[in-house]
């Protein structure tokens, strides 16, 4: 870490405290009457997160269990669709309402999360693409990033190092991802990330299309044994535990860029699956990638859901739109202090609404309202 970087540090980690000594990051001063949603991802022990391609998108169980201890202290924790039932009816305890929330429905969110839910004594809810209830495999972005981080490891001066791989052919593919040049000899997570990104501006096809190609020309993937997706089983088991199923579309798919048709099948036609499979009601529809448009709030209000969420950063006041809740996205590293141990200033700070950059809001590369 540079000397800058350092003192940055330093003075981020003074400015939390102070405001945590000072109660003006407390929960219960910044959030009271408002609708807090944390959302979590993976939940992947240190050695599965070291070899996952987007680890910003995963804790571990022992993270996970520092995130729920100061969640736990300070807000009165639940699914979304029980705090819902609350926040209408105006039935705030002492504590501020906070819902947590899983999305993807992979099965560490069973395995792993679960465990330190129920040693907290909380329910959460878990948002499920509907496709995995017959298709197991990955979604598209895991199976996307994936190639990426094949390219990114092999990258060297002299290009791909592999001699049962075409040079030509996998530079190529890289190049696509960003062909403004700024990846060119950067390699890291970071770079696949900003990769998955630049591909949210392609249409459907286009990506698809990539992912043919780039299955024809790199190694098969290994997928891990840790790896997949719950089972209706799992499910049901989360339902009768007090958990909640939501919908996470059919296919994830980046629902702006959707037809129609699409649109209805992603939105109404996810909710109609899940239901018929597990025998329960599913109330609450979360945005695949945060990425929703006009269109896509009318489909959820239509399909009969009592609310979605959006990835956008921050809580919701009293009268907010049900079909645009925010969000707070739990990343590890952003509650972490300077010598990388759990803060729970600063995720107190984070989740005021007084850090700094964190109210901005920034468009959509795929074409919605935001993210």
């Amino acid at each position: 870490m540079s000397a800058v970087s350092t003192l940055k540090a330093l003075v981020r980690d003074t400015c939390g405290q102070a405001l945590s000594v000072a109660r003006v990051t407390a929960p219960s001063r910044r959030l009271a009457q408002r609708l807090s949603i944390v959302t979590f991802h993976r939940v992947l022990t240190g050695p599965q997160r070291r070899v996952y391609p987007l680890p910003g998108l995963a804790v571990t169980p022992d993270e996970l269990d520092d995130h729920l201890r100061f969640l736990t202290r300070h807000f009165q924790c639940q699914s979304l669709d029980a705090a819902l039932g609350l926040w209408e009816q105006g039935r705030i305890a002492s504590r501020p309402l906070l819902a947590i929330t899983f999305d993807d429905g992979q099965l560490d969110n069973y395995e792993n999360a679960l465990p330190v839910l129920e040693k907290h004594g909380v329910t959460a809810s878990f948002y499920v693409p509907s496709q995995v209830l017959e298709d197991s495999t990955p979604l598209w972005h895991d199976t996307m990033a994936v190639s990426v981080a094949w390219l990114v490891n092999q990258l060297s001066g002299e290009g791909v190092r592999s001699g049962s791989t075409d040079r030509g052919a996998a530079l190529a593919l890289f190049v696509e991802l960003h062909p403004g040049g700024e990846l060119g000899g950067v390699a890291g997570h970071l770079t696949v990330e900003a990769a998955l990104e630049h591909t949210k501006r392609w249409s459907p096809a286009q990506r698809e299309d990539w992912m043919r190609r780039a299955s024809g020309v790199l190694p098969p993937a290994q997928r891990p044994g840790w790896d997949g997706f719950m089972s209706v089983e799992q499910m049901r088991d989360l339902v009768a535990r007090g958990h909640e199923i939501g919908s996470h579309s059919h296919s994830h798919a980046l629902l702006p860029q959707c037809t129609d048709d699409e649109l209805r099948a992603e939105i109404a036609g996810s909710r109609q699956k899940l239901e018929a499979v597990l025998g329960t009601p599913v109330t609450t529809f979360c945005y695949p990638n945060g990425s929703f448009d006009s269109r896509c709030v009318a489909q959820a209000r239509e399909a009969g859901y009592r609310a979605a969420v959006t990835t956008r950063w921050g809580s919701n006041a009293p009268g907010a739109d049900l079909f645009r809740l925010q969000r707070f996205n739990m990343n590890a590293q952003h509650a972490q202090d300077r010598n990388g141990r759990f803060s729970e200033a600063r995720l107190a700070w984070r989740m005021s609404g007084l850090h700094p950059g964190l109210d901005r809001v920034s468009q959509d590369p795929c074409g919605g309202d935001a993210t």
